[in-house]
């Protein structure tokens, strides 16, 4: 805008161009609405830009808050599996320290149940051992006790013996030498050793047969003619007479007597008597030198006990053949008696057929024996 067309100021007295003014005031009013769009924009901006930073700012928090809640539910997660894990090696470590401890404890029990049977095995063949000894003592002291009395009444014999024959020898048989338990020597006046007799004692509570055949050959041994077995009361054999007061076995060559003085007084006594009569009645006769040795030989133990001995495992046999004879027969008798009855009941059998069924059902002579068809038809 030119100078021409100016104004002069009223007050300053200065001359103004109008259209710089209008220029300045535009340009001034221009600048104030771009300072203040600019400012509004600015203050806009910051505006946005502050709810763009608060909505970030959320963003973040909420980012951070669902990180978080992320991180905890994923640690949570975690967490449980690990607890679970922890549980579980719990579990485990607690099955194995059970098992272990069940394990140890079953071991325990069987060391311990081991121990006891043994223990027990122990006490039991302790036991069985002390009773084998008990009974062995018991036995022992039986034994011993048996023996002391047997042996008691071995000397009460003899004592009495040598009482009542005080002219004779009484002989005391050594323990553990082969033999009875004493012999009797007779000496009669002014001559000794004339006869002999041979004596066992017994003092049991049963009686035993083999006593004799024992007494027997020990009497073969020392070649004495008599034997007494003096036996306790309760020992005696079935066949002893109380009446009679002995019994005899082999012949008259054994005499079997209870412990009883006046009956072994009396028996001794006729006994002695009879040998001493021998003696005498053998030194009377007046033969010649070979009649006189067969006298003596005749008379002699060495013959009388063999012959005696013979005659009476000929009465042992001649009882076992009649016992023999009579048990055949008697099985002979009961065979005989078996087949009748297999005989009748095979009849009734074949009857039954005949009388309830046929009479032809059965073959011609089925109960006749083939040998006589045989002969029947010849």
């Amino acid at each position: 805008m030119n100078d021409t067309f100016k104004i002069t100021c009223p007050q300053c007295g200065k001359k103004i161009n109008p259209g710089s003014v209008i220029d300045n005031y535009i340009e001034n009013e221009t600048k104030q609405k771009e300072e203040k769009i600019k400012k509004e924009s600015e203050k806009k901006f910051e505006s946005q830009i502050e709810a763009k930073d608060k909505e970030i700012e959320k963003s973040k928090k909420d980012a951070e808050k669902k990180a978080q809640l992320e991180a905890d539910k994923k640690y949570k997660s975690q967490l449980a599996l690990k607890d679970k894990e922890i549980e579980k090696n719990l579990k485990e470590a607690e099955l194995k320290i059970k098992n272990k401890a069940a394990t140890d404890y079953q071991d325990k029990i069987q060391k311990k149940d081991d121990e006891l049977e043994k223990l027990k095995k122990s006490q039991e063949i302790t036991e069985r051992r002390l009773a084998q000894k008990t009974e062995e003592i018991n036995k022992m002291m039986k034994q011993g006790s048996m023996e002391l009395q047997g042996e008691v009444q071995e000397e009460r014999l003899q004592d009495y013996l040598a009482k009542i024959f005080p002219d004779d020898d009484i002989e005391e048989i050594s323990k553990g030498v082969k033999g009875g338990d004493c012999i009797q020597t007779i000496n009669y006046k002014n001559k000794s050793n004339i006869a002999k007799i041979y004596f066992e004692s017994k003092d049991t509570k049963n009686f035993n047969e083999q006593w004799a055949n024992k007494l027997l050959k020990d009497m073969k041994a020392k070649g004495i003619a008599n034997g007494i077995i003096v036996c306790s009361p309760s020992c005696m054999p079935a066949d002893f007479n109380k009446q009679r007061s002995y019994v005899e076995r082999h012949g008259n060559v054994i005499t079997i007597i209870p412990m009883f003085k006046p009956i072994i007084h009396a028996v001794v006594n006729k006994i002695r008597s009879i040998l001493i009569l021998k003696v005498r009645e053998n030194k009377d006769h007046e033969i010649k030198a070979v009649m006189e040795k067969c006298w003596e030989n005749l008379n002699s133990p060495n013959f009388i006990l063999p012959v005696k001995d013979m005659v009476s495992e000929i009465k042992i046999m001649g009882d076992q053949l009649d016992k023999e004879e009579s048990s055949f027969t008697l099985s002979m008798s009961k065979k005989r008696k078996t087949i009748t009855n297999i005989k009748e009941s095979l009849t009734d059998m074949v009857t039954s057929f005949v009388t309830n069924v046929d009479r032809n059902i059965f073959p011609e002579n089925i109960l006749i024996p083939q040998e006589k068809i045989k002969k029947l038809k010849e």
